[in-house]
């Protein structure tokens, strides 16, 4: 599709994350080690090997007793129990003998005839042996097998991405290996003559590159690889180049700058040279022009230049499409209820993404700004603990209205 031919009209949000997501396709699965496996998006579901837990085990340290050997205990008249055995963690389940309380602890295998264990804090040692105040019921402070999970349970389905405590759960389950989607290779470039690396004093017409170092870390936080391309300045074909050589070694490319409508913003016109632009304008701020498209047989994604828009768009679109190239079936952030702690006014047209800081006033979670909104003010992107969602159709915000806020990652 030429430029010319290309897009133009502003589409919704959630019409622009579906023609991007449309033409992606699924990376591999590789089998990693569970201490790889933190962040990575499950391809296969996880299932039980084995009844959790595999055997009927004691809740607490204290006793394994027969509950009918204690039927008449009470305080004023407690019943003493022979010390017997002992059932420890890691050995096999010894035999009880009744008439006397066998030593347990925490996670030993019940004893063959116990039928309740009597934490050590509600018990007392005597000359005679181990007295007890209270007849406790049968199974009490047991942990029964498979009470947890049966042997052949689905217990995360294909499609997570895992966090520590899934990790967690795959050890349990007995899945040393998970089965996960192959992180993709994320080419990043920035354009502008104006950029300087971080570190550099810049001169008053100059501008220090936060984007490169900030979509770097996005898409290490979404799970990809960051091919790093390196800043190229504002000459078409220059341009051309860099993605010409970005397309071979990457699974998406993502670009910052260059595609408003300025007479050096190059990157739409390039992208349709080399392959297609699909759409250019989203009806949201901060991020209203977006490249969606491919080169070659690559899909694009063409960021704003400036810092908060590039990252507020990174986060609703290339974080997106990184974990859905996973295989991921949650692809956006959580959102939370808030109500607004100020009026706010935006065009009626734009769904607007309000920079906040979150807070429980009287049992309400308040969203309140972090700083100023422009689009190049990125403290208060580094302060906000949310972004305040203020849907299209509407202009005027009263404090106290309740919207959705999307936490930031």
């Amino acid at each position: 599709m030429s430029a010319a031919r290309a897009p133009s009209a502003a589409v919704s949000v959630d019409a622009a994350r579906h023609i991007l997501l449309g033409a992606l396709g699924r990376m591999p699965a590789e089998e990693v080690p569970l201490s790889d496996a933190l962040g990575r998006v499950l391809a296969v579901d996880v299932v039980a090997a084995t009844d959790l837990p595999g055997s009927d085990n004691s809740a607490m340290d204290g006793y394994a007793v027969l509950a009918s050997d204690l039927a008449e205990a009470r305080p004023s008249s407690p019943a003493i129990l022979a010390q017997g055995l002992e059932a420890r963690a890691g050995r096999p389940s010894v035999e009880h003998r009744p008439g006397t309380a066998t030593i347990i602890a925490t996670g030993a295998p019940m004893p063959r005839g116990a039928d309740a264990v009597v934490p050590v804090e509600q018990t007392s040692r005597v000359r005679a042996g181990i007295a007890f105040d209270g007849a406790p019921l049968p199974g009490a402070h047991l942990r029964h097998r498979g009470e947890d999970v049966r042997a052949g349970t689905t217990i995360l389905g294909a499609g997570r991405r895992l966090r520590s405590y899934d990790v967690g759960v795959c050890a349990a389950a007995g899945m040393a290996r998970p089965w996960v989607g192959c992180r993709p290779r994320v080419a990043l470039l920035s354009s502008g003559d104006e950029l300087v690396p971080p570190g550099a004093v810049p001169e008053p017409h100059q501008v220090t590159d936060s984007n490169s170092a900030m979509l770097t870390a996005a898409v290490l936080e979404a799970g990809g690889l960051p091919v790093p391309i390196g800043v190229v300045g504002d000459d078409r074909a220059a341009i051309s180049r860099v993605l010409e050589r970005a397309r071979d070694g990457a699974d998406i490319i993502v670009s910052s700058a260059g595609v408003s409508m300025g007479a050096h913003d190059h990157i739409r016109e390039c992208v349709a040279e080399l392959g297609a632009v699909d759409q250019w304008k989203v009806a949201m701020r901060p991020g209203r022009p977006l490249v969606i498209g491919s080169v070659g047989a690559t899909p694009f994604l063409g960021l704003p230049g400036n810092p908060v828009s590039s990252a507020v768009t990174f986060l609703l679109f290339a974080r997106a499409a990184i974990l859905a190239l996973q295989g991921a079936t949650t692809l956006l952030p959580s959102l939370m209820p808030v109500v607004l702690a100020e009026g706010l006014e935006k065009p009626s047209e734009l769904e607007t993404y309000v920079r906040v800081r979150l807070e429980w006033t009287e049992d309400r979670l308040v969203a309140r700004s972090s700083g100023g909104q422009g689009s190049a003010m990125m403290h208060s992107l580094g302060a906000a603990d949310a972004l305040a969602i203020l849907p299209a159709g509407v202009a005027v915000f009263a404090a106290g209205r309740a919207v959705q806020a999307m936490l930031l990652p």
